[in-house]
């Protein structure tokens, strides 16, 4: 008690803030591990889950099919929704409260997902799906622990960013590997779904703390805002599991959302007739594209690359392991690439952004390249390949990453007209879920079909990824050739 009492003080400043940062935000990065987990730890396996379980009475390959587009279907619409929950927060329930009703609907979505049988798979994918769009204010209540010239700010990012990769690095191991492969996969939807609850208490018992931080906003208050959102989900439910079950059908309607934000986005340049401001949002539609290349391709760690680490990779461990790969990468390289990039700036040699987002997207395109290489050369006696180019791989992408994605978001803020700032960061967020559709559709591609008999084989593989690698190299060299004119289309913004 007394050494425990001589040491807390040196951790804490006089303004009530620990290890330099606001005390609410180390509960933040708790709820965010928790989170993390809970979704990362069904991720690394989900895709394999429902090809075995629901669908392998229709062949080996047929069942990697409609795994695939099951799976990148659910983590499609959990990028979808963030636009009508980034609403429900602002207006009706308020941050904290949209946040809680997020956290305890995904933790039971995950033990309605560990059911038997499809349908009742499906409508718990469909509860986290929706779910998941009330989640969005986490991010926002990261920063309202600062004041917006508060310099501490951008380390509470990055502690953010780590608080994730901490979640997504343990969760494949514990729900995949521990759990799932000794206990059966749907035993690690029930851990996955521990672990969101543990995020859910944590923000339930400190949730009051964050009150003096919210801004004053005009809310339908009490439990009768609760019990309207609730119903709302209720009703969609059964209409998100049917777009979920036709794959085609939420593919489309995706694709009409997001020309319908294109549209509006080209009617407000029209109405505004501000040169700058268009030209800035035609540089800000040209790296959405470079966006959706890279985690159309990096996405494939989800659906093929996961199939193929399971059926022809031989490693010393578990192929849900690979999944851990990309975020221990990230915990390894992240403080040094934070390093490098002012080092290049103060030697002006930082570069802009459309040349990062040229380098995120070859890189990317390289890893499938060491693929290609290691199953035409490297091959073993029984067909297979060994562990180190998947990891190579998976540096390659990580790397990618690196240069791309942390600056996306801040981007998005710097581009985009103020009154628009919000739907347009929406329309980002749907990027990615455009890209999970995507990523969902290459990886059918790995399957080959003769007759009416799916064929699957290490040289499908060899062929979709060499597809893949000439394609990403080709829109990476233009975004690497383009960058200048496409820098000066942002009127400043580096």
């Amino acid at each position: 008690m007394n050494a425990t009492r001589a040491v807390a003080p040196s951790s804490r400043r006089h303004d009530g803030s620990v290890w330099g940062h606001p005390r609410q935000l180390w509960m933040l990065l708790g709820v965010t591990v928790g989170l993390s987990f809970g979704f990362y730890g069904f991720r690394s396996f989900i895709a394999p889950y429902i090809a075995q379980n629901f669908f392998a009475q229709l062949g080996v390959s047929a069942a990697q099919r409609h795994a695939d587009l099951l799976g990148s279907g659910l983590l499609a619409l959990m990028y979808a929704t963030p636009i009508i929950g980034g609403y429900v927060a602002d207006k009706i329930l308020g941050e904290t409260r949209s946040l809680a009703i997020s956290l305890w609907l995904c933790a039971l979505a995950l033990l309605l997902m560990a059911l038997p049988t499809l349908v009742g798979f499906e409508i718990g994918m469909a509860l986290f799906a929706l779910a998941s769009g009330l989640g969005i204010p986490l991010t926002v209540l990261i920063g309202r622990n600062y004041a917006k010239e508060d310099p501490r700010r951008d380390g509470g990012y990055t502690l953010y960013y780590l608080a994730i990769n901490v979640g997504s690095f343990v969760a494949p191991i514990v729900c995949a590997d521990v759990v799932g492969s000794h206990w059966g996969y749907r035993w690690g939807f029930v851990a996955a779904a521990v672990g969101m609850a543990g995020a859910a208490v944590l923000f339930h018992w400190r949730r009051h703390k964050l009150d003096p931080l919210l801004p004053r906003g005009d809310y339908l208050h009490g439990p009768k805002a609760t019990l309207w959102v609730l119903l709302a989900i209720a009703v969609l439910m059964y209409p998100t599991a049917l777009l979920l079950a036709f794959p085609q059908l939420l593919r489309g309607a995706m694709y009409a959302l997001m020309g319908l934000l294109v549209l509006y986005f080209v009617a407000s340049c029209a109405r505004r007739r501000d040169r700058v401001q268009t030209q800035r949002y035609l540089a800000l539609l040209l790296l959405f594209v470079g966006l959706v290349v890279f985690w159309a391709l990096s996405l494939q760690g989800v659906t093929s690359l996961n199939f193929l680490a399971r059926d022809y990779v031989d490693a010393p461990w578990d192929f849900s392991w690979f999944q851990s790969a990309n975020p221990f990468y990230i915990l390894l390289l992240a403080p040094f690439l934070a390093m490098l990039w002012p080092w290049l700036e103060r030697r002006g040699r930082d570069p802009s952004t459309p040349r990062k987002f040229g380098i995120g997207v070859v890189l990317v395109a390289l890893s499938y390249g060491v693929l290609v290489y290691a199953i035409d050369h490297l091959r073993n006696g029984n067909g297979h390949i060994s562990w180190w180019p998947l990891m190579l791989c998976y540096l390659l992408q990580t790397l990618g990453e690196l240069a791309l994605s942390p600056i996306g978001y801040a981007l998005v803020g710097q581009l985009a007209a103020p009154e628009e700032a919000s739907l347009a960061m929406g329309g980002w967020f749907f990027g990615v879920a455009i890209a999970y559709q995507l990523a969902g559709w290459i990886a059918t591609l790995t399957t080959s079909m003769s007759g009416t008999t799916a064929i699957t084989g290490i040289d499908d593989y060899a062929h979709v990824y060499t597809k893949v690698f000439a394609w990403g190299l080709g829109v990476g060299l233009v975004f690497l050739l383009a960058a200048p004119w496409i820098r000066k289309l942002m009127h400043g913004v580096h």
